[in-house]
């Protein structure tokens, strides 16, 4: 790194806040229209930046994983499907910029009214970034906010410093500070930063937190983008495909040490079935890291206070009649210093347990069972409105009464936390799970301003409907013509 450019990141960390928002404004409100070439311009920077930094990145958060995050993983989950959600943005951005035509109201459409809405850049987006996907989910929103035309800051978690500053290093290579720039720090500057007068504020990380962020927003009523976690359910339905329930549900649940927004959070089986879901999905586990504790492609929880966190969970779980299968091994840890945490399977759970209150964001399966599919709803009901619902089986009736019954941000069938990835689906929560979307079109559109446009001709239309005064009857005439008699 030149010094020139060691400067300029100094220089971020420390900097006034409201000064470089200004500096962004500034620079957005002197460019005047921002055209298809600029805006594809920055989203080609953005995926060479994707694509010249992939390795120093992946082996930062590796380090910031105390070493145990597969390496193959981030390759695909932060880089290569971040690479496909750039290219698909490309690919459609000109007809999202399109003007959309629409009717206009008798009787200007008859007198040469017109209307449109077209979509407009809102200026200065913040994004805060967590730390479970440190890259990707701060490139992700980045591409939308690019694409509709925006300046960026960025925050980069502080649970993950090395990150935050290879961000700060290397962003410059690739923007002026007008157009993207990063800020690091603590949660002070965190604080500081989500209280900016932002046109557009997009967040990512747990419930609670992100119910501040708003409070924070609120204060300069700017709009915001919420994408939170809450407890994401697998519903096993009678006539699903056992193997292909627990293959998946295993592969997904074990995902980055289950520290996902999407992970699922727990699971909802047929009576009859649990014993025979909880065979497959272990022995689906053991078969992926026969070796759980040592394995490179197995990723370890974060930090000490996540995995005491877990650990509480367990405790409190077991304390309270909670039936334990640890998969793959006979204890939590394997040393002290190995923080991969193997499979936790909790059985006999209740509404009691910290467990089913809490996200859980790690390697914990808690196991509920039904007798009816319509007791479902009513079990889900306590952790409302989740970021995903998950339902395997092959019963439509089944599933539509699942989808009008358990509200959710998104939902997969037969499958677990893949809708994420396909770019032309919107990716957001509901309620306690989030607010707004992004990916594809509706990060386009949630990162704009729909502005709506109606030019008329230079005939006067007033006085041939009686619309200017005097009022006469020839106006009420018209009036009753929508409210029938006046």
């Amino acid at each position: 790194m030149s010094a020139a450019e060691n400067q300029n990141v100094t220089s971020l960390d420390t900097q006034n806040l409201k000064a470089l928002i200004e500096r962004q404004r500034n620079a957005f409100r002197a460019e005047g229209e921002v055209t298809y070439a600029t805006r594809i311009d920055r989203l080609k920077r953005l995926k060479a930046l994707i694509v010249e930094n992939k390795k120093e990145f992946a082996a930062t958060t590796k380090r910031e994983f105390g070493n145990a995050r597969s390496y193959e993983f981030s390759l695909f989950s932060e880089f290569a499907s971040k690479v496909e959600g750039i290219d698909h943005t490309m690919k459609h951005l000109k007809a999202w910029m399109k003007p959309e035509k629409r009717k206009t109201n008798k009787p200007m459409n008859f007198l040469g009214g017109k209307s449109q809405v077209r979509h407009f850049p809102k200026g200065v987006v913040g994004i805060i970034s967590p730390w479970n996907l440190p890259f990707g989910l701060t490139v992700a929103p980045l591409t939308s906010a690019l694409a509709a035309g925006n300046r960026a800051l960025l925050k980069p978690s502080e649970f993950v410093p090395e990150t935050a500053a290879l961000f700060a290093e290397t962003i410059p290579k690739y923007f002026a500070e007008d157009e993207v720039a990063v800020v690091t720090g603590g949660p002070d500057i965190s604080q500081q930063f989500a209280e900016l007068p932002f046109d557009h504020l997009l967040f990512t990380g747990s419930t609670n937190v992100g119910a501040k962020v708003m409070q924070s927003a609120s204060k300069n009523l700017v709009p915001v983008t919420l994408e939170l976690g809450g407890k994401s359910p697998v519903i096993i339905g009678r006539s699903a495909k056992l193997d292909i329930a627990g293959t998946r549900l295993a592969f997904a649940k074990l995902l980055n040490g289950g520290q996902l927004c999407l992970s699922p959070d727990y699971v909802v089986v047929a009576k009859e079935l649990e014993e025979q879901l909880i065979a497959r999905v272990a022995e689906e586990a053991q078969e992926m890291y026969p070796n759980i504790t040592e394995n490179e492609d197995y990723a370890g929880i974060i930090n000490e206070r996540h995995f005491a966190r877990l650990q509480n969970y367990i405790d409190d779980a077991v304390a309270k009649g909670a039936k334990l299968t640890i998969v793959g091994a006979d204890k939590t840890r394997a040393s002290k210093n190995n923080r991969r945490m193997p499979l936790h399977i909790l059985q006999n759970v209740n509404e009691d347990m910290l467990v089913m209150h809490e996200e859980i964001f790690g390697p914990i399966l808690p196991i509920l069972t039904y007798t009816d599919v319509t007791e479902v709803p009513n079990q889900i009901e306590p952790r409302r409105n989740p970021l995903a619902m998950y339902y395997f089986g092959k019963d439509k009736n089944e599933q539509e009464y699942l989808l009008n019954h358990v509200p959710s941000g998104g939902v997969c069938v037969n499958d677990i936390t893949v809708h994420y990835v396909q770019e032309d689906l919107p990716f957001g929560g509901l309620g306690a799970s989030g607010m707004g979307s992004y990916h594809g079109m509706e990060g386009f559109a949630g990162m704009s301003h729909p502005r709506a446009i109606y030019s008329q001709t230079l005939i006067d239309i007033l006085p041939l409907i009686g619309a200017r005064p005097p009022f006469g009857d020839k106006f009420r005439k018209n009036i009753s013509k929508v409210l029938g008699s006046i």
